[in-house]
């Protein structure tokens, strides 16, 4: 069993990827702070959000995810342009690649040796080679060109799953974006990928009213006081 939840509610989420989280918080004070503390938390810092597995506290940094700016978002920010690049250097040292490799770095090092003599100066040049510099000096990116949003996120999805293994998701104002149809096909997606998603909104969503899905949601109204609702209760 894994949970999500905050030091400071009574209630928490016990998340499934069989299921849709929704975090609804009414007062836009109150949920500047909680998309504060949990950006900072992602990015490494200490706070009052806990991820549990079995009761095991989880590293929020390692295995969770927010996007807060859902149309500029990046497949390319430095986390996952980093974990590319990883991703390409340990590929280009398998032995597939290893003779390849060899060819490459001892052309490079003779073109070095060669413009380092013609300086003029005595210089000393290591004839070893950081494969990862390689990826960093051609700018590997990962290519951003779709049709929809939705395509965009799936591919997101996609990414994050593989090179960061992200196991939670959170997606600020996402109902507002996608209809839906829309949002079951990310979900199924994310289903698919064995990532929970997690939706942060400022009102309850109108897609829960007519919604099919399994879903559960954390209200916290503008006076701070906790309402949980699910699929059986909207039924």
């Amino acid at each position: 069993m894994t949970i999500f939840k905050h030091k400071d509610w009574e209630n928490f989420f016990e998340l499934d990827v069989q299921r849709i989280n929704v975090l609804i918080v009414e007062s836009k004070t109150t949920l500047w702070r909680c998309l504060t503390e949990l950006l900072s938390q992602i990015n490494g810092e200490m706070g009052d959000f806990y991820l549990l597995k079995n009761f095991e506290e989880q590293s929020i940094a390692k295995f969770c995810c927010i996007e807060t700016d859902i149309f500029g978002l990046n497949l390319n920010s430095k986390k996952l342009q980093t974990a590319l690049i990883k991703k390409c250097a340990e590929r280009a040292n398998s032995p597939e690649f290893a003779e390849k490799l060899k060819n490459i770095s001892d052309k490079l090092y003779r073109f070095c040796l060669n413009v380092c003599q013609d300086v003029g100066y005595s210089i000393e040049i290591d004839d070893s080679i950081d494969v990862a510099v390689l990826f960093k000096i051609f700018s590997v990116s990962f290519k951003e060109s779709f049709e929809s949003l939705l395509d965009k996120l799936i591919e997101y999805i996609n990414i994050t799953a593989e090179f960061l293994k992200t196991k939670v998701c959170f997606f600020l104002f996402l109902s507002k974006l996608l209809t839906p149809l829309e949002l079951d096909t990310l979900f199924e997606h994310c289903k698919y990928q064995g990532i929970t998603l997690i939706l942060v909104e400022d009102e309850y969503p109108k897609f829960l009213k007519n919604t099919m899905m399994n879903f559960q949601a954390l209200i916290i109204d503008k006076d701070d006081f906790e309402i949980v609702r699910n699929f059986k209760e909207s039924s």
